[in-house]
């Protein structure tokens, strides 16, 4: 049986009215949520600098630390290394470091901050205090260590100086010190000396003798208990 053309036509086109009715039939406001969930474009960061380069992400020196356990990998069936860098890795200032320099040579203060300093990562300032640079070495600083490079810096230079530093520029230099908060350091630090006559006031040069021999006294009180044993001794005999 043969269709006409017109029946042809009103057959294909039910299918097409059908769809775009359930297209007009979306509502307005998830036509808009749709959109809105669309992906955008990227947006450069705040950070990003002209040259295209942008801070890194997380930053170590400003993430907080969640928790102490420290994190391993393991490298083989019975092995494991733990993840992360030591403090003085992380601060240049804090790393651990020695003072061994020969008592054959003759160094001053400023020679020996080098020497400390070579290697760190951290270089002296040009504007070193003469009154410090130019102090011949201490024999007792000649040895120094294992400690931490800030510790170390502040021995070597006395606590009539105050260290500073530049971590960008990785600088240290010194100032001078107050000499009221001078004072303060050296009462807070009294020698035993001072604490050897503060225990003994009245003892004058016994206190002196005595802590040049500390047995002398032991001695002596021995010697006078014999003494008075032998004296009981000698007149328990008389009176017999």
């Amino acid at each position: 049986m043969n269709r006409s053309p017109l029946s042809i036509v009103s057959v294909l086109s039910l299918p097409l009215a059908l769809l775009l009715g359930a297209c007009s039939a979306i509502p307005p406001d998830q036509a808009t949520s749709a959109a809105s969930n669309a992906p955008e474009s990227p947006v450069p960061s705040q950070t990003q600098a002209a040259n295209g380069l942008t801070d890194a992400s997380p930053d170590l020196y400003m993430m907080e630390r969640v928790s102490d356990a420290p994190q391993v990998v393991r490298t083989g069936r019975y092995q494991l290394w733990e993840l992360g860098t030591s403090s003085g890795q992380q601060q240049l200032i804090d790393q651990v470091v020695r003072v061994a320099i020969p008592s054959t040579l003759s160094v001053t203060v400023k020679d020996a901050l080098v020497h400390l300093l070579a290697g760190t990562g951290y270089h002296l300032c040009d504007g070193v205090p003469s009154d410090l640079a130019n102090q011949p070495l201490p024999l007792t600083h000649r040895n120094l260590g294992p400690a931490s490079l800030h510790e170390a810096l502040q021995v070597l230079a006395g606590p009539a100086w105050v260290l500073q530093q530049d971590p960008r520029r990785r600088e240290v230099c010194f100032r001078a010190r107050l000499p009221t908060h001078v004072g303060e350091i050296e009462e807070s630090s009294p020698t035993r000396q001072t604490k050897t006559s503060a225990a003994h006031p009245d003892t004058g040069e016994s206190a002196t003798a005595s802590a040049a021999c500390p047995y002398c006294a032991s001695e002596h009180a021995h010697q006078a208990r014999m003494k008075a044993n032998l004296n009981s001794s000698l007149k328990k005999q008389e009176s017999e």
